[in-house]
């Protein structure tokens, strides 16, 4: 008895068993998720905005670099996409010490304050130029100056950034502080001239050399400098630079040249000056001119009367 009961039972288990799986098998699984395409990639939502008009700024070359006092030119590119065109004004903001200057991208002519641009082109939109000048008064030091280019039309904006480096440059020059290039010399004896040295460059020099070659002056002569080294020589500075000639004793009067030179052991920069050096005859040779003269005279003298009595 007891065994046919614990028989009915284990076969009313393997019934519900069965039952249940039947009824899970068989419920709609995705009626019982939520929709989760909202919100996924490639999907609009209403709430979602795309911007109806944009504006870029590119430029190929944004740094530029050069001497002091040169110009930097910079070509940007403006890119609009709208719905039809619209006119931007175009302005820059340049350091102190210089001004700008804006044209059409083809090149220099009218200078234009504002572009229109067609947002519905195809291409990649227009150019302008922006050059940027220092003030002709005055050079700009040495460094990095950043500039700022903008269009702009209502609340649609763009900005770019760009940069013009100065480079230092070196340049020296050489002259006499009256201006003349000629001097006078007596051979065999020291003769002294001023000469005045100047850093024309933006940029300092150092180990200034000071010298004449001897292939710069004529055989036989000592041409020295005092001083002969500059160890540093800055910008703006002036030195004057004593120079004492010497021609040889055989040398005869006339006009000679001598070079003095100046560099630096960079050889960044190059100065020189050339000087016609007449050459007079030494005193004491005059004196004996006037002497040999005087002895002439008074032989002719002598010889007058004695052959005058006769």
């Amino acid at each position: 008895m007891v065994k046919k009961v614990l028989q009915i039972a284990v076969l009313g288990i393997l019934a519900l068993t069965i039952v249940s799986a039947v009824f899970v098998t068989n419920t709609p699984v995705n009626a019982a998720q939520p929709d989760k395409s909202f919100g996924s990639a490639g999907y609009t939502g209403p709430n979602d905005t795309t911007p109806a008009e944009s504006l870029d700024l590119t430029c190929q070359y944004p740094v530029l670099s050069g001497y002091s006092g040169l110009s930097y030119s910079f070509t940007v590119g403006l890119t609009y996409k709208g719905p039809g065109s619209k006119t931007f004004d175009l302005t820059a903001t340049v350091p102190d010490g210089f001004t700008y200057s804006i044209y059409p991208g083809y090149g220099e002519g009218q200078e234009i304050a504002a572009i229109r641009l067609d947002g519905t082109k195809g291409y990649g939109g227009d150019t302008i130029k922006l050059t940027v000048n220092p003030f002709t008064t005055k050079a700009p030091a040495v460094g990095e100056y950043p500039i700022v280019f903008q269009a702009s039309s209502g609340d649609l904006k763009a900005s770019i950034d760009l940069k013009g480096i100065v480079t230092a440059n070196y340049d020296m020059k050489m002259a006499t502080p009256d201006g003349r290039l000629n001097t006078e010399a007596t051979s065999g004896q020291d003769n002294n001239v001023t000469i005045q040295l100047t850093n024309t460059g933006s940029g300092d020099l150092e180990n200034v050399n000071i010298t004449s070659a001897a292939s710069d002056r004529p055989n036989g002569w000592t041409v020295t400098c005092n001083p002969n080294k500059l160890d540093t020589f800055k910008s703006g500075d002036m030195k004057e630079i004593q120079v004492t000639i010497r021609p040889s004793d055989k040398t005869i009067s006339g006009d000679y040249m001598v070079t003095i030179q100046a560099q630096p052991d960079s050889k960044y920069a190059f100065a020189n000056l050339q000087l016609r050096v007449t050459v007079l005859t030494p005193t004491i040779w005059g004196w004996v001119g006037v002497g040999i003269v005087v002895l002439v005279v008074l032989a002719l003298a002598v010889i007058f009367m004695r052959f005058g009595r006769r």
